[in-house]
């Protein structure tokens, strides 16, 4: 008897939930010598000249980024094969050299690295 009763509560909270009910709307009379805030066609309308003068300066504006990321990306690239560069040259020094003569060259630099201290 518990469940049924739960069941019918359930229900009709539906049935509330989806009942249509109105909405309250409000209309303003608006003064006879009322102007909308829109600004005049004539003073927004752009000659021709002023359009190709602003096209003109966000084209110089977009190519001085574009010269500037150039630049950057250049300097990135080059240090960094550089370094890829000099990183080969001693993977290629070191496996091309006997390890007899590695240890000799080795005490010779720490040797030489200690004189000018």
């Amino acid at each position: 008897m518990g469940a049924q009763e739960r069941e019918e509560e359930d229900a009709s909270s539906v049935g509330r939930k989806l009942q249509k009910t109105s909405k309250e709307v409000y209309f303003s009379v608006l003064p006879d010598k009322y102007e909308p805030l829109i600004e005049d066609d004539e003073e927004r309308e752009e000659t021709a000249e002023e359009k190709k003068r602003k096209k003109e300066a966000r084209k110089k504006k977009r190519k001085n980024t574009c010269k500037k990321y150039r630049k950057n990306v250049g300097k990135a690239l080059r240090f960094s094969w550089r370094c890829l560069v000099t990183g080969l040259q001693s993977m290629a020094s070191v496996y091309s050299t006997p390890l007899s003569a590695v240890a000799t060259v080795v005490t010779n630099v720490h040797q030489a690295s200690g004189s000018k201290t």
